[in-house]
């Protein structure tokens, strides 16, 4: 029994190894590195809390009207006054049950990396960037903001209602496609929409730091 132990705590540890080994490798390797910026485009930013990162977009632009996709009056409160939006993917259950780092539940959290909850999108009215946050912005062109804002509606899986309340007033949780996992984490899902959008990412991006490294 004891060397059955040993066996698969050594499995265990390589396959940790191996996984921080490529994460590390892959992140690093450049995608849309030749991106420049675009003079009079549209501005956008991709925040980080340490952990997590969010798309920071204005409500309004002339291609884009967020509220039309994410109706105000489904929200608590009258948010219309804001002219930024933050939105992120992840594991709905994840999301509810840890408002702050101070609630982490780890068989939550491995139920999530294990891919068995419904994703969720993470939607905020606010300002612009917090000032406790990380954040990265890019000017672009019309056509690369136009097909972020398509990556992000593709992966919409309702819109007629939220599916859970969110931290507070001025946010929800609305239906998303995909499963998080141990290999696509909301940094993996922010990553893959940047490269859509022929903005500059890495290969694979699981950490934030990736994320922002490459901005």
């Amino acid at each position: 029994m004891l060397k059955i132990l040993r066996r698969i705590t050594g499995v265990i540890l390589a396959l940790g190894s191996l996984y921080l080994v490529a994460a590390f490798v892959l992140g690093l390797v450049p995608v849309n590195a030749a991106f420049t910026e675009t003079s009079g485009g549209v501005p956008i930013d991709v925040c980080s809390n340490g952990v997590h990162t969010d798309f920071v977009l204005p409500v309004k632009t002339d291609e884009v009207d967020w509220s039309t996709t994410f109706r105000p009056r489904h929200f608590p409160t009258d948010v219309t006054g804001f002219d930024h939006i933050g939105i992120g993917w992840g594991d709905l259950d994840f999301y509810r049950s840890t408002p702050r780092w101070s609630d982490f539940d780890a068989g939550i959290a491995l139920r999530a990396l294990a891919g068995l909850g419904p994703a969720a999108l993470h939607v905020q009215y606010r300002p612009g960037p917090g000032a406790n946050e990380d954040c990265r912005r890019m000017v672009v062109s019309v056509p690369q903001y136009r097909a972020l804002a398509n990556y992000i509606g593709a992966t919409l899986a309702a819109t007629e209602a939220p599916a859970a309340p969110g931290y507070g007033a001025t946010d929800l949780f609305y239906p998303a496609l995909g499963r998080f996992s141990l290999f696509k984490s909301c940094n993996v899902w922010v990553g893959e929409g940047l490269k859509a959008s022929g903005l500059p990412s890495g290969l694979w991006t699981p950490f934030s730091f990736q994320v922002l490294s490459h901005l």
